[in-house]
C-alpha cells in the first residue's frame, strides 16, 4: 500500500524502523503485504514531498498495530522510541497487542519493552523467518496460537538408554557456537527471583518457580515459543525453592521456604490441583528435590538430613528413609544417578557425598566425600550415562568427576573455568555431550563434554541482568530454560 489516495484507508500495520534496518523493514513489509495485510512502511511510503512527521503520525494513529523492528540502533533512536511508546501507551496491558516487537538481532529490550513478547527473526533461514513472522503475526491478531493439527499423544515415557535418544527431524545439529538470545522473549508473570525451572518429561510443559510463592506452567510449542498453561499454581506461603516432575509427568513436586513440600496432580497442566496434605518435617525447609528415574520415589534434603518418600499414591505419601547426611552445613542439592540406585548430595560445607539407595531402608554411604572446591557446592548433576558427575561451586569453577568406580570417584582433568562469580546451577543435555552452567555473573556457559577429559567451551548466553539460579534442558536437548534473580525466565535454542 502506498500513496496519499490511500492515506485515509485502514492500515493493518505500521512498520517502525531506523535507516540502518531498512532492509529488514522492507522484508517484513513485503511478506506482510504478500499475505494480504495493508502496511505503511517508512522506506516505501515516506516519499519525496511528503511530510515526514505527518506520515509518522499517520502510521501511529491509523494503523491497528505497530511493528517495531528492534535492533541496538533502533533502541537508541529517539524517533523509534516515540513510535513504539505511542503504540504501547495505546494498549498498556497488551490486551489488543497493538505493539509487536520484531527482533532482528540479539538485543535486550529496556524498560516496558522487556515485558512485551517479541517475534525473533535473527539466526533463522529466510523461509523459516517468513513462516515464523506470519505465524506469530496471525497469533497476535487471533489472540492465541492453537496448532493447526492435533498434537501427538503424550505417551508415558519409559526408561531408555542414552544411546537411543530419539531424533528430532527438522532441528539442525547443534552449532559450534549457540545462538544467543531467548527464542520467545522473556517469560512474564513472576514478580521476583525465578529460582527453579523444570521441563515435564514429554517436553511440552515448562514449570518456573519463584520467590513470589507461585509456580507458573508454560506450554512449549514448536517452532519454539511459550504460552501460559492456565493460571499460576498458588498455595505456598513463602518462596518456592524447587520444582520437579515425576517420571510419568503426572505429578509435580514443589518445595518452599514455608517448610512444606506439595504434590500437584498436573495430568491437565491447565488445571493442576493439590494431592493430599503437604509433606512436612524438614528443618527449616527443603532446599532441593529429585525424583528417582522410572518410579515415584522423591528425595528431599534440608540443612543436614535427607529423606526418601514413596509418592506412588500422591494423596498418601510414605516416608521410606530419613537420615543424617554427615554434612557439616546446609545440603543445597540432591540428584539421582540414572540407574536410580545412587544418590548425590552437595553442601555449603564444600563436599559431595554419594549414597547407595538401592534399598532405601538400608541406605549407606559410598566411599569418602568428594572435596576440591573448597567452598560451597551449589548443585550436582549426573551425566545421562551415569559415569560422570558435575559439581557447581562458589569458587567459580565446575568440576567433572569420574564415577566409573563409585567407591573411589576422581576428578577429570582441570576444573571448567570461565565464570567470574559463583556457579549456581548445572545441567547435562539428554545426550550427555553438552553441559550448561549458570552463574552469579549473570551468564550461562555451554561446554562440549563429549570427552569429559577434554571439555571445550561452546559459547556464552547473555541477556539476564542478575544471578542465573537455574538451568534445565528440554528432553529433546534442543531447548534450554533458565531462571534468574532478575525476575525472569528465558528459553534458548541450543
Amino acid at each position: 500500500m502506498s500513496g496519499d489516495a490511500d492515506a485515509a484507508a485502514r492500515l493493518d500495520f505500521f512498520v517502525s524502523s531506523t535507516r540502518a534496518d531498512q532492509a529488514w523493514a522492507e522484508w517484513v513489509a513485503w511478506w506482510l503485504e504478500d499475505a494480504g495485510y495493508r502496511v505503511l512502511c517508512q522506506p516505501w511510503d515516506f516519499v519525496p514531498g511528503s511530510n515526514w512527521r505527518v506520515k509518522m503520525q499517520e502510521g501511529i494513529t491509523r494503523a491497528s498495530r505497530t511493528i517495531a523492528v528492534l535492533s541496538t540502533t533502533y533502541l537508541t533512536s529517539v524517533y523509534g522510541q516515540e513510535e513504539w511508546q505511542a503504540a504501547q501507551a495505546a494498549d498498556p496491558r497488551g490486551l489488543e497487542r497493538k505493539l509487536l516487537p520484531v527482533r532482528v538481532e540479539d538485543c535486550d529490550r529496556p524498560g516496558l519493552l522487556g515485558s512485551v513478547i517479541s517475534i525473533d527473526l535473527f539466526g533463522l533461514s529466510a523461509e523459516t523467518a517468513r513462516l515464523h513472522l506470519l505465524r506469530h503475526v496471525r497469533a497476535a491478531l487471533d489472540g492465541r496460537m492453537k496448532p493447526a493439527s492435533a498434537p501427538a499423544f503424550p505417551a508415558t515415557p519409559g526408561p531408555r538408554s542414552p544411546a537411543r535418544e530419539p531424533s528430532f527431524p527438522g532441528h539442525p545439529a547443534p552449532p559450534s557456537v549457540p545462538r544467543r538470545g531467548p527464542v520467545a522473549g522473556l517469560l512474564p508473570g513472576h514478580t521476583g527471583e525465578v529460582g527453579s525451572v523444570a521441563f515435564a518429561p514429554g517436553g511440552h510443559i515448562l514449570a518456573t518457580g519463584g520467590v513470589d510463592m507461585t509456580v507458573r506452567m508454560w506450554e512449549v510449542t514448536d517452532p519454539p515459543a511459550l504460552r501460559p498453561a492456565g493460571q499460576p499454581v498458588a498455595g505456598h506461603t513463602d518462596r518456592v525453592r524447587s520444582v520437579v516432575f515425576a517420571p510419568d509427568g503426572r505429578v509435580m513436586a514443589t518445595s518452599s521456604a514455608d517448610g512444606t513440600i506439595r504434590l500437584w496432580d498436573v495430568t491437565d497442566p491447565a488445571r493442576p490441583h493439590l494431592s493430599g496434605r503437604p509433606l512436612t518435617g524438614h528443618t527449616p525447609w527443603a532446599w532441593s528435590m529429585a525424583f528417582a528415574p522410572g518410579d515415584r520415589i522423591l528425595a528431599t534434603v534440608d540443612d543436614r538430613r535427607a529423606r526418601l518418600w514413596d509418592v506412588t499414591r500422591p494423596a498418601r505419601p510414605r516416608l521410606l528413609a530419613n537420615w543424617s547426611t554427615g554434612h557439616a552445613d546446609w545440603v543445597r542439592s540432591v540428584a539421582f544417578a540414572p540407574d536410580g540406585r545412587t544418590l548425590a548430595t552437595s553442601s555449603t560445607d564444600g563436599t559431595v557425598r554419594l549414597w547407595d539407595v538401592t534399598d532405601p531402608a538400608t541406605h549407606r554411604p559410598i566411599g569418602d566425600p568428594l572435596t576440591g572446591h573448597g567452598r560451597e557446592i551449589r548443585q550436582v548433576a549426573f551425566a545421562p550415562d551415569g559415569r560422570t558427575l558435575a559439581t557447581a561451586g562458589a569458587d567459580t569453577a565446575v568440576w567433572l568427576w569420574d564415577l566409573t568406580d563409585r567407591a573411589a570417584p576422581c576428578p577429570i582433568g582441570e576444573p571448567l573455568a570461565g565464570h567470574t562469580a559463583s556457579v549456581r546451577s548445572v545441567a547435562f543435555a539428554p545426550d550427555g555431550r553438552t553441559l550448561a552452567t549458570g552463574s552469579t555473573d549473570a551468564t550461562v556457559r555451554l561446554w562440549d563434554v563429549a570427552d569429559p577429559a577434554a571439555p571445550r567451551p561452546r559459547g556464552t548466553l547473555t541477556g539476564h541482568t542478575d544471578r542465573v539460579k537455574a538451568v534445565a534442558f528440554a528432553p529433546g536437548g534442543n531447548l534450554l530454560a533458565t531462571g534468574s534473580s532478575d525476575a525472569t525466565a528465558r528459553l534458548w535454542v541450543i
